[in-house]
């Protein structure tokens, strides 16, 4: 039991390129704060496939890297974008794709590690048992991809697009058809007709009580019509959901406004701001409240800002997944001070990235970048000028090839998902090793290595560096002395005690 949880928690921080129990330990309760139904069926397919693997798996020592276990815990935490899928459809898909991923995957792991790949399978055996299991739920009619298409096209504002993509849609489970009619409801209420809005949102109420997000789209869609007591009294039931609505919260604070409360406004613009910190609308919902001096001032002054620089699915980013991202870098930082400094540093990039194309606003292509970064910065690459150079190009490549390559996956109702970070991954290690057979650069960090801390790798290098020389040494002293069979030896000659510092 002690192996199993330690092999596990180790999966959950090699989320974040770190083989470290601490590490899992952080992502996992950030996992839990995010949502607790996703973290449990998560925790159920790391479990899984860290059973079946120990099962299967003949050299312990792969196992103690994580990197079977993630992709069993990235498996049970992807229902989370696909919420209309029922949860027997989710838990029978998880075990199936962890049994999956552990009869094909395991052994060729195992021979990878035999033979010292520098290669790495990382999480795409997680992508290919995603994509699978998509496809069977499509086949067997508990999902349609004509669902995902449509709230795709409803995110990038594309209404009538949309609109059409739910009007196809398919279902045969409630749950789906309450999700088909939520979307539908967005986008009608985003074209303006706010009759049709409010016909659809009450469907979604007739087949599964307790909506939020459908009350909310009631309250908005009266409220355009200048229903405001009844719009206020579908924000109300909205929050009383999910207290952590933002937009629920704003839509309460215009309807006080519209009511002449001004204090009862500003209570409720307060509050949405504190469950989405950087939700325009709700500064500038606050700002209205005040008759003028300074906290006007920046109220409207952070509102126009946030306005210009992130898209609105950005602006509605929670305090809940705030939270679960601080949790993140507390295990990151736990994990290695250089790898807290590479993360902040791709997290700048995509914020400044975003003022240049809105590809870097997107949460999923921000967590490929991120997770590349850590892995290159200093994992599976030494840090330097040049990797990071490198990166910078693998970034810019990426922003490019993100928005073709999702909409060549939609036609098929399938996510990028992380396959351009392991692509990425892979092709950086393959360009590196190129250059190393040519002697155009150092050597490259063994695959044993691969998921130490920078630190470690550090030593690792020193060490190396040295070894090298005392064999210089003694190959121009006695010609006759026997080398190091192979490049990454670090074969001392007798009676050589060598310490190095990490730093």
């Amino acid at each position: 039991m002690k192996r199993l949880l330690d092999h596990t928690l180790r999966g959950y921080g090699q989320m974040l390129v770190a083989n470290s129990r601490i590490t899992g330990a952080c992502v996992l309760i950030g996992l839990f704060i995010l949502s607790t139904e996703t973290a449990l069926m998560s925790l159920g397919g790391a479990l899984c496939i860290s059973m079946l693997a120990q099962w299967r798996a003949q050299n312990d020592s792969v196992l103690k890297t994580g990197l079977f276990s993630v992709n069993g815990a990235l498996l049970g935490a992807l229902w989370y974008l696909f919420p209309q899928v029922p949860l027997w459809a989710q838990a029978l898909t998880t075990a199936l794709g962890c049994a999956a991923m552990a009869f094909v995957f395991v052994p060729v792991a195992e021979r990878m590690h035999e033979n010292k790949s520098p290669y790495v399978l990382f999480s795409l055996p997680y992508v290919a048992a995603a994509w699978v299991a998509l496809t069977a739920l499509i086949f067997f009619g508990v999902h349609d991809a004509e669902l995902t298409r449509g709230w795709r096209a409803l995110l990038t504002n594309r209404f009538e697009k949309a609109e059409k993509h739910f009007l196809n849609t398919e279902v045969s489970t409630d749950m789906a058809e309450a999700y088909r009619c939520a979307g539908l409801g967005w986008s009608l209420y985003r074209r303006g007709d706010q009759t049709g809005a409010q016909t659809a949102f009450s469907r979604v109420l007739s087949l599964k009580i307790g909506v939020a997000d459908a009350y909310d789209g009631l309250g908005w869609s009266r409220f355009r019509q200048g229903r405001y007591d009844d719009a206020e009294l579908a924000f109300r039931r909205a929050v009383a959901l999910d207290s952590f609505f933002a937009d629920s919260w704003d839509g309460l604070g215009w309807c006080a406004l519209q009511a002449g409360r001004p204090d009862e406004a500003r209570h409720h613009f307060i509050t949405a701001a504190l469950c989405a910190p950087m939700f325009a609308d709700a500064f500038t919902g606050f700002a209205a409240t005040l008759s003028g001096g300074t906290a006007h001032v920046y109220a409207q002054a952070w509102s126009s800002f946030l306005t210009t620089h992130l898209s609105l699915t950005a602006q509605f980013t929670s305090s809940r997944v705030l939270l679960c991202w601080v949790w993140f870098f507390i295990g990151i930082l736990w994990h290695s001070r250089t790898s807290a400094l590479v993360a902040l540093a791709a997290i700048g990039i995509c914020v400044v990235g975003s003022a240049w194309k809105p590809v870097f606003g997107d949460p999923a292509f921000a967590m490929n970048i991120i997770v590349l970064s850590l892995a290159l910065g200093g994992h599976y690459l030494r840090l330097n000028a040049r990797t990071f150079v490198w990166l910078l190009l693998v970034i810019v490549a990426l922003a490019f090839l993100w928005e073709p390559l999702s909409e060549a996956l939609l036609r098929l109702a399938l996510l990028p998902l992380c396959l351009p970070f392991n692509f990425a991954l892979l092709g950086s290690i393959a360009f590196f090793g190129w250059l190393h057979r040519r002697g155009l650069r150092d050597e490259r960090i063994p695959i044993d290595w691969a998921s130490s801390t920078p630190a470690e790798i550090r030593a690792f290098t020193a060490q190396k560096e040295v070894a090298d020389t005392c064999w210089e040494k003694l190959r121009k002293a006695d010609p006759e002395q026997p080398q190091p069979k192979t490049e990454r030896s670090l074969q001392l000659p007798a009676k050589v005690d060598l310490k190095v510092n990490p730093e």
